[in-house]
């Protein structure tokens, strides 16, 4: 009964955070099907050269292709743009608000330009009812401004009251109406809509005066900003982008910038259905403050918006984040000049890298990586999470690996780092299940009136899974994992585990397995350098009886091991000695070059390993068992 209670939310969660997202572009079969076929990817090449074919005029953007729309003409519409995005093939509507994947668009491309028959009329309707619409918030909208008070209307005194109640900037009543904000009384909110194109209200955001947070709705996929304009000032087509409401009346109050805009969703994600509403500007400058990664956070960024046209100011000391710096009195329109592109050649200079130094020491906490809570000892050996590293987690079969694995990266997730996972050894539904109880710390099958609550919770992480399961293709696999990292910003992968990709391309008979799991390691490797992303591969170890594995255990260990930033093995001493333990060493941390033990006691009932807390004798023998070494 429990299991059929948890498939329900699997099926049906809201923005593909438990509906595995992949299941367009990799079909599954039945349980007894091992292989996914690869699906031919979109290249910017073969969608330019597809619309050439068509005789379709194309207009080429920062980051999308424009056309005109046919869908619109197809519902005698006013003409209006679609735009394709370069990476994806992913397509939005301006105007008719329809938008989904590049090979329907192709379709219905080829069916408007062939002659009007009853049966093409026919596939025309049936192609246009498949066409995603994005959800109308217009309405819903209306019904907050209607049931509360628009900013703007506020007498002054209750509007000075609001800033203080809020901590928001100093800023004119005048001003801050641009951006259409609403105030409701109870609960204390402020709401402000999120624009698409202009003109359309495509969501929105609250501010909490308790909390001081701001939540966006709808949750993910959101094609909007919050944007401020000079009204007394031409537009040069730059736009400063800055992450929260606070910032940019930070850099409105001072009329630091013509435009400025605030993201969605914070730093956390860039959907790519934002992209086409930011195509109309040149220049695109990133203020992401001192008080996050903000350096990677930028570049990431930066790959979908177009590199090209994108400056950033840098994270130090002398210019935080733009609510910052106005309360320690900065001018923020010398810290905007002071902006820097993003985009270099291949070769550069020490000059070139200078401030990136200065930011790395200025920021050492936050360049040492994402801090776990459940696992203090990983930080004092490791220091961190960061991206663009490669680890490898070894250990015996049946030790724990999926299990510690999932509360490692659920504790990160939780922190916010968007995580995808790729289980190709145990199915999605008993992972999300693991995770859901290592979150809730409590036994999911006592506490079934509480399930809702704790897969609501659950459905708000940023943890996306891949349909994949037994044997895959290396190439499918990747093509998963890359387009998941550029759509929903991936900082995280996981895969579990490696043999699983073994033995399966059309190269495999004239590869031996050892040159396999090479070329495997190779392309993680170099995936998670060039996409700045964290991956951890689980490798099981060589047949051997050892009484303790050692980075030699690893199958075909060379390869591995050297390309690897960091190495975990899960020791398992309980069978080979009374009073043995299980425990998790660092055998290789390429980072700081620390090496050490953590301890793993399992709670059965929240199939955690989360470490308990312990006394100061305890914490100082600990201590003791983290050996420093030279990297």
């Amino acid at each position: 009964m429990f299991l059929k209670l948890l498939m329900r939310p699997l099926s049906a969660g809201r923005c593909d955070k438990f509906r595995i997202f992949y299941h367009r572009l990799y079909q599954t079969d039945s349980i007894s099907s091992t292989i996914n076929e690869p699906v031919p990817g979109v290249s910017i090449s073969q969608i330019k050269q597809s619309l050439k074919q068509k005789q379709i005029t194309t207009v080429e953007g920062h980051a999308c292709i424009i056309i005109e729309c046919p869908i619109c003409d197809f519902e005698k519409l006013k003409k209006a743009k679609i735009y394709i995005n370069k990476t994806t093939g992913y397509f939005m509507c301006d105007k008719c608000s329809s938008k989904g994947e590049w090979n329907i668009l192709e379709k219905f491309l080829l069916l408007t330009k062939s002659s009007k028959t009853s049966n093409t009329q026919r596939e025309l309707e049936t192609l246009r009812n498949t066409i995603r619409i994005q959800e109308d918030y217009v309405s819903k909208w209306d019904n907050i401004t209607k049931s509360n008070q628009q900013v703007a209307d506020l007498s002054p005194d209750l509007y000075e009251k609001v800033l203080h109640t809020f901590s928001l900037p100093k800023i004119s009543q005048q001003d801050i109406s641009q951006l259409n904000g609403v105030y409701a009384a109870a609960p204390i909110l402020l709401y402000f809509p999120l624009i698409a194109f202009g003109n359309i209200v495509v969501g929105y955001k609250t501010l909490s005066s308790e909390s001081g947070l701001e939540q966006t709705i709808p949750i993910c996929n959101v094609g909007g900003f919050i944007s401020y304009k000079q009204k007394s000032t031409r537009t040069d087509g730059t736009a400063v982008v800055v992450p929260t409401i606070d910032d940019l009346l930070a850099l409105a109050s001072q009329k630091a910038a013509n435009v400025i805009i605030c993201l969605p969703y914070n730093l956390q994600n860039l959907p790519q259905q934002l992209l086409p509403s930011l195509e109309s500007f040149k220049k695109l400058i990133l203020w992401f403050g001192n008080d996050e990664p903000s350096w990677y956070t930028a570049r990431q960024f930066a790959k979908k918006l177009n590199e090209k046209r994108c400056y950033f100011v840098r994270p130090i000391d002398t210019q935080p984040r733009p609510k910052l710096a106005i309360d320690k009195g900065y001018d923020l329109k010398s810290i905007l000049a002071n902006a820097q592109p993003i985009w270099h050649k291949s070769i550069t200079t020490f000059d070139d890298l200078r401030q990136d130094v200065l930011c790395d020491l200025q920021n050492i906490d936050k360049v040492q990586g994402v801090k776990w809570k459940r696992y203090p000892a990983l930080n004092r050996i490791l220091k961190g999470h960061r991206r663009g590293e490669f680890t490898i987690l070894t250990g015996p079969t049946g030790c724990g690996k999926t299990t510690f694995m999932s509360e490692y990266s659920l504790d990160l997730a939780m922190q916010g780092v968007n995580t995808l996972w790729g289980s190709f050894e145990i199915r999605n539904a008993r992972l999300a299940k693991t995770m859901l109880q290592q979150m809730a710390e409590v036994s999911l099958e006592d506490n079934l009136d509480k399930f809702n609550t704790y897969a609501d919770a659950f459905n708000k992480l940023p943890i996306y899974f891949m349909t994949f399961h037994g044997q895959q293709n290396i190439r499918v696999v990747m093509d998963a994992v890359e387009h998941a990292t550029y759509v929903h910003d991936i900082a995280h992968v996981i895969i579990d585990n490696m043999q699983f990709m073994m033995g399966i391309s059309d190269e495999s008979k004239h590869m031996d397995r050892f040159w396999k799991q090479d070329k495997i390691i190779a392309e993680f490797r170099n995936f998670a350098t060039k996409y700045n992303c964290h991956v951890t591969l689980v490798i099981h170890p060589r047949k051997e009886r050892e009484e303790e594995l050692t980075t030699l255990s690893i199958f075909g260990s060379a390869k591995a091991s050297q390309e690897a930033d960091n190495v975990l093995i899960i020791q398992d001493k309980r069978l080979t000695s009374l009073r043995g333990k299980k425990y998790l060493q660092v055998a290789k941390n390429r980072y700081s070059g620390d090496l050490g033990v953590m301890v793993l006691e399992f709670d059965k009932t929240k199939l955690s390993y989360a470490q308990k807390k312990k006394t100061k004798s305890e914490e100082a023998k600990e201590g003791k068992e983290t050996l420093p070494v030279e990297s």
